[in-house]
């Protein structure tokens, strides 16, 4: 998956479509509704955050997330976890 600025994205599809509203024609009607379709999709869909990325911090015999300093014990196999239970943070390495 690629995240993109939405809004950038919809600004150019926006200049794309006023720049091809100076011509006539069937060609350029087509190109102008298909750009309309495209601005509307990308404005309909939903937001998706970037994945934040952590790592376990160990104290004692408490482990915590580099990320949102939710914390456990510490047992064996707790830093096997690849994510982190409270913020969903990546795990990756100590």
């Amino acid at each position: 998956m690629r995240l993109i600025d939405a809004k950038a994205a919809l600004e150019k599809i926006y200049l794309a479509g006023e720049a091809i509203k100076e011509y006539s024609g069937r060609f350029y009607e087509g190109k102008f509704n298909g750009l309309q379709c495209a601005y509307e999709i990308i404005n309909d869909m939903s937001t998706v955050e970037e994945r934040k990325h952590g790592h376990w911090v160990r104290h004692n015999n408490i482990i915590a997330c580099s990320e949102c300093i939710w914390d456990m014990y510490w047992e064996e196999g707790n830093t096997e976890l690849n994510y982190c239970p409270s913020c969903g943070a990546k795990m990756e390495g100590d």
